[in-house]
């Protein structure tokens, strides 16, 4: 049960002691969580390189992000669900803001079931502020509670290698697999005499109930099971309300394209580009059903390869004024020297599109061997850190998808207690095991369990031998954590057998049951839309 604590307070501030006090934030928080996290990240590539030969300046596609969740109008966050931590001794003139954590709200699906997620975003601490555990407080003491108290069933969140493992979380999502294009090349041209039979036009208000009506699964994600969708207030925020307060070319990410059947003028389906996260990336593509996919490929990208390269050109210009901005004067004159000796027929760098669909979207299936997949597909490697903080509290919510799957197989009807022993209680979960109990196909329990002693295990068969209904048992152990990715279906119970060998399964029927409950499914997040 989720009941408000002095953490879960958007009012209530924790005294960390020597003046650090943790609290969650305002919109008059904006530019110093704003610095803070530019400077956090200003060594990480998005949209434009990092230079080689020089420290780079602050990150201003993450100074723009912050500035979108503060202003109270994205729906991804209020202005008041950024956790700071904020010294109350430092000096006029240095930014009091020194570590943060923003909470997210993602509408997300189980199957059949559409569930609340929460995601942890945006994180940074001051380097002379680090390896203080001020990120740990910030997690398991605002925004986990805070998460939990309203309703949200995990938490997940895309980041630095290991690091979020020591808060409860593992990897149990993840962004499905994408494919890339090299470069425009491999698409045909247009002939000179032809026009395009397609156009792809920016989508605008007037377009939300089109792109409502296309924001299905079946649509968006071909057989994805475990995934994030979009909301109309997705739709109205990055269509619409994000351009009406844009400050600069590094701001507003997306670029949402309606595909327009030249010859009928009808709108036949949508595209979503984005420039920062992995490059340019087309991070959706939905169309009709009677949209003939084979007659437009290769003109909407044709399109989409020339949004991209008016939106990099910008951006490299954006770069460039920023950086003589704030070069010093000896800089700029090297930089000027530097652009002096640049041969005139020096090409600028290829332009290369991240397909981010699933593998059977027509699009990919279309492209075959001109759709690329290696060890540079970013997101075939890109997992999601996931947390479920109540094992129980999560099958109770999608228990009526994980009861469709045992009417729709052998096991309809199934009556028994399934026992799952995780060996200890990890910090920020509830239980050290799990116990769900069936009665004819139906979930009637689940709630957290622990071993008991073999004199009680005793004691228990007893007793239920002498009341007459001795239950059948269904028994597994997992290593810590690892159950979330069975849990999840990102995993199948033999590759978390195979990978840890204390994961063990107590006969065919609770392995035919755990596989049946439990399956490996297709999933997807669109995590970057903020």
């Amino acid at each position: 049960m989720a009941v408000e604590s002095q953490h879960t307070s958007l009012h209530k501030t924790v005294d960390l002691g020597d003046g650090l006090v943790m609290r969650w934030s305002t919109k008059a928080d904006t530019e110093n969580v704003a610095s803070l996290v530019s400077e956090a990240f200003k060594w990480f590539p998005l949209g434009v390189e990092v230079p080689d030969d020089r420290v780079p300046g602050p990150n201003e596609f993450m100074r723009a992000g912050v500035r979108r969740l503060l202003s109270g109008k994205t729906p991804t966050m209020s202005e008041n669900h950024y956790a700071l931590v904020e010294d109350t001794k430092r000096k006029d003139g240095e930014n009091p803001i020194v570590a943060c954590v923003s909470l997210h709200t993602v509408s997300g699906f189980y199957g059949s079931i559409n569930l609340p997620f929460g995601k942890p975003e945006l994180i940074a601490t001051d380097p002379d502020y680090r390896n203080r555990g001020l990120v740990r407080k910030l997690l398991l003491g605002m925004v986990h509670p805070e998460s939990e108290a309203r309703g949200d069933i995990l938490q997940f969140i895309p980041g630095i290698g290991y690091f979020y493992r020591q808060f409860g979380y593992d990897y149990g999502l993840s962004m499905a697999g994408a494919s890339r294009i090299e470069t425009p090349d491999m698409i045909p041209r247009l002939p000179k005499d032809k026009s395009e039979p397609y156009t792809l036009r920016q989508a605008t208000l007037e377009d939300l109930p089109f792109l409502n009506r296309l924001s299905t699964r079946e649509r968006l994600h071909a057989n994805i099971q475990v995934g994030a969708y979009y909301t109309n207030e997705y739709w109205k925020y990055t269509v619409h309300d994000a351009f009406q307060e844009k400050q600069s070319i590094f701001d507003c990410d997306r670029d949402t394209r309606i595909i327009t059947e030249v010859a009928s003028g009808r709108p036949v389906g949508f595209t979503i580009m984005s420039f920062a996260f992995f490059g340019t990336s087309l991070e959706a593509m939905a169309l009709e059903e009677d949209a003939v996919v084979v007659d437009m490929t290769d003109s909407v990208l044709r399109q989409l390869f020339a949004i991209a390269k008016d939106h990099m050109d910008e951006l490299n210009q954006g770069r460039d004024a920023l950086s003589k901005k704030n070069a010093p004067a000896q800089e700029q004159q090297a930089e000027a020297s530097k652009a002096s000796e640049t041969k005139a027929d020096d090409k600028p760098a290829p332009i290369s599109m991240s397909l981010r669909l699933h593998p059977k979207h027509p699009l990919i299936v279309l492209l075959g061997n001109k759709a690329l997949r290696g060890p540079e597909n970013i997101p075939s490697g890109f997992r999601l850190y996931t947390r479920i903080h109540s094992y129980p509290a999560f099958i109770k919510a999608v228990k009526p998808e994980l009861e469709k799957r045992l009417a729709n197989s052998a096991l309809a009807g199934v009556s028994g207690h399934l026992r799952l022993d995780f060996f200890r209680k990890v910090e920020g979960c509830s239980g050290k095991g799990l116990e769900i109990v069936l009665e004819k196909g139906k979930i009637v329990e689940a709630k957290d369990w622990a071993k008991p002693t073999f004199e009680k295990l005793l004691e228990e068969s007893l007793a239920w031998k002498k009341a007459g209904n001795t239950p059948v048992l269904y028994q597994a152990t997992f290593s810590p954590l690892t159950f979330t990715s069975l849990l999840t279906g990102k995993n199948t119970l033999e590759e978390l057998q195979w990978s840890y060998p204390e994961n063990n399964v107590k006969g065919d029927n609770t392995r035919l049951l755990l596989n049946t409950l439990f399956p490996k499914v297709d999933q997807d997040f669109d995590v970057f839309f903020w």
